[in-house]
């Protein structure tokens, strides 16, 4: 094999080519994005890019200008792919141009999914997926700003939190009762909703935006369900992400809420790859996912490299994700849902606690706030089945460690 196009210069991208070069693949690799940027990482644009613009700018980036060159990826960026032509062998770009290769990764990710209300599309109203969002966001994030985050799953919530850091005067609006229910489940959602309330954020649950008023082009109130207007001056919209498939559908490539891919990142067809946000893969608790996590793009992007390079690889483990919001540190792993039993260790008045998501005795999903040191045990324990005792997960002098030792689940 001697030619790889990747398209998506973005996290899942930038770790193919990489992982690529360090397989020891020597044929020509070409990088193909819309953005302008070379690929760099999401999790600061909701962070440090909002409170620190300047001095995050350039630790985003995976490498640097010159990593490329040294490493011969042909980066093609400000270039939109808009057909994958198998019968010419190549991905055609929006100026007709033919990128030959033999084998292909779509690493296409996701878009943010628009708020359908007229006055969306006004220049304070925000989205946050890419860079150039972030940059233009951070200059509506000043002390005294009235902002109004709707949707408080995890980019809302981060937002929020990195908005009140500003000095921003931040009004939440939730649909649901809970913030980031999706993410750490009903309970910890109201955990986490407090708090935003105690540090100062308005928040609105159980109610919609209704409607977006408008004064010279841009919007000065939105108007929600309950009957309130709240002023404000800028608008921030987080409510989640649709993977970009265009792409594959056209060429006929099976497609289901994502690219449809087995556990070596391969899609429907042979030479096709695919991995990152825009991946439908095989779900560690059965059925189908696309996980929208760092973790995932960087892991998945590793074995679609190695597959392609003719390697016997999978890539089968739980979701795992983080978010840092004011001076918690939340991570989770696995299924966190409430159909489970929960067993806390720790204190969750102090933030300072692990929850343990168990199915019968099986722990299946594992949350921890302000505990970044048993993560690493909770992950083996969802990826290996154990099965424990729950009095001993919740006595804080059992080391975690020692349940490892029990025998996996048979199931």
């Amino acid at each position: 094999m001697k030619s790889i196009v990747v398209v998506g210069a973005n996290l899942a991208g930038g770790r193919s080519v990489e992982a690529l070069r360090q397989a020891g693949f020597d044929g020509r690799i070409t990088l193909i994005g819309e953005e302008p940027w070379r690929p760099y990482e999401r999790p600061p644009l909701s962070k440090e890019a909002l409170w620190e613009p300047g001095k995050s700018a350039q630790k985003i980036f995976l490498h640097s200008e010159d990593w490329y060159h040294v490493n011969r990826v042909d980066l093609r960026l400000g270039a939109r792919a808009v057909e994958l032509d198998f019968s010419a062998g190549g991905v055609r770009l929006s100026d007709d141009e033919l990128i030959t290769a033999e084998k292909f990764l779509l690493a296409t990710g996701a878009r943010a999914r628009l708020l359908p209300l007229s006055g969306a599309d006004a220049p304070n109203v925000h989205h946050l997926r890419t860079k150039d969002q972030a940059d233009a966001l951070a200059r509506e994030l000043y002390p005294g700003a009235r902002i109004v985050v709707i949707g408080m799953g995890v980019i809302g919530s981060e937002v929020a939190a990195s908005a009140h850091k500003i000095g921003c005067e931040v009004f939440a609006v939730e649909p649901t009762h809970a913030t980031m229910i999706r993410a750490v489940g009903e309970r910890f959602g109201h955990w986490l909703a407090e708090k935003h309330r105690i540090k100062g954020i308005h928040v609105r649950f159980g109610v919609s935006p209704l409607a977006l008023r408008q004064r010279e082009g841009k919007v000065h109130a939105v108007e929600l369900s309950n009957g309130e207007s709240i002023d404000c001056d800028a608008v921030v919209v987080g409510i989640g992400i649709v993977p970009a498939t265009e792409l594959a559908a056209g060429a006929g490539l099976v497609v289901d809420n994502g690219i449809v891919v087995d556990r070596s990142s391969r899609t429907s067809h042979m030479n096709v790859f695919a991995a990152g946000d825009v991946a439908s893969q095989p779900g560690f608790f059965g059925g189908r996912v696309r996980l929208e996590t760092y973790q995932n793009a960087t892991d998945q992007a590793s074995v679609a490299a190695q597959a392609m390079l003719g390697k016997t690889v999978e890539y089968f483990k739980p979701a795992w994700f983080w978010s840092d919001q004011y001076d918690l540190n939340i991570q989770g792993v696995g299924r966190l849902d409430n159909s489970l039993s929960i067993v806390v260790r720790g204190d969750l008045e102090s933030d300072d606690f692990s929850a343990f998501f168990l199915n019968g005795h099986v722990v299946e999903g594992v949350l921890t706030v302000n505990r970044a040191f048993e993560m690493g045990v909770g992950k083996r324990l969802v990826e290996r089945r154990i099965s424990v005792d729950p009095g001993a997960l919740a006595d804080s002098s059992t080391e975690l460690r020692d349940l490892l030792k029990v025998r996996s689940d048979a199931a």
